[in-house]
Formats: C-alpha cells, structure tokens, sequence
C-alpha cells in the first residue's frame, strides 16, 4: 500500500467517524428538542385532559413519536460500527430538519399555522430529496390548509391565525 493509498484510507476513516459523531450530536439535539416540545404540550389547558378530543391528544402524540423516533436515531448511531462506511446516510439531513422545526416554532404564530405549515412542509421535502418544485408547493399548501380546517372546525382545536387571519 502506497503513502498516498494509506492517506486516502486514514481520511476516510476520519470521515466516517465525523459522520457518526455529527448523527449522534443531531440525535441528541432531536432528543432535547421534542422533550422541550413534550414539556410544552402539558402546558396546554384543556377541560378533557388526555381524551382523543381534546387539544392536549394529538400534540402529545407527535411529540411522544418525535421523542422515540429521536432516541432510536440515538441508538442506531451509537451501535454503528465505527469503520463501517454509510451509504446514503447524511448528517446535513437530520440536522437541518431539526433547524426547519425551531425555525418552525418561531414563526407559526407571527406567520400562522397555515403559512408557517406550508413553508415547513415545502422546505422538508426539498431538503429530503424533491426536486418536484410545483407538486411540494401545491402538496405543502393544500395539506396545511386540510389540516388547518380539520382541526380548528371539526376538531375544535384554535390553531394560530397570524396574518392571515383565518
């Protein structure tokens, strides 16, 4: 094996082991974040407590998700092995998601639920992938919109107006 041969492997080796620590550092930062969200949610008055009706079920349900999901993502990099390569695995994923959903935080009551919604769904999809510009536009818009209706008429549940003023 050449020096140069020996160099590539030893970046490589680097490289790998950056990728493993920047999954397990976004992990963590998931982690924090949905228990902060999962915090939040009892902070949500409701006369009906934790029944599927009232507005505590559903924001107690994705964030609990969230906070699994997160933890297994934890697990799965800790168990990696550390001189095994990933494929199609990045760190620029988990980590800009995690900043789309502060960022998301912020703005949906400035903005309201439906535009805020509809730029996070739009955004996630593009950095996730999609390169179908109209479709994540319309999907993104009608999507939030459905679920924006279904909630504060059928559901009852006031979801933020912002300035739009639905």
């Amino acid at each position: 094996m050449s020096d140069l041969e020996a160099a590539e492997v030893k970046a490589t080796d680097v490289e790998v082991e950056a990728s493993r620590l920047v999954r397990i550092i976004a992990a963590i930062v998931l982690i924090v974040l949905s228990a902060t969200f999962l915090v939040g949610v009892f902070d949500i008055r409701s006369p009906k407590g934790f029944d599927p009706a009232g507005p505590r079920f559903f924001p107690l349900l994705v964030t609990a998700a969230w906070l699994v999901l997160s933890i297994a993502y934890l697990i799965e990099g800790l168990r990696s092995p550390r001189g095994q390569r990933t494929q199609d695995r990045s760190w620029f994923e988990p980590v800009t998601v995690s900043a789309l959903l502060v960022l998301y935080a912020l703005l949906v009551v400035p903005l309201g639920y439906v535009i805020a919604t509809a730029l996070l769904m739009f955004a996630a999809a593009r950095v996730l992938g999609s390169r179908q510009l109209v479709r994540d536009a319309v999907v993104a818009v009608v999507l939030a919109i459905v679920v924006y209706v279904a909630f504060t008429r059928f559901l009852d549940i006031s979801l933020p107006e912002g300035v739009l003023g639905l």
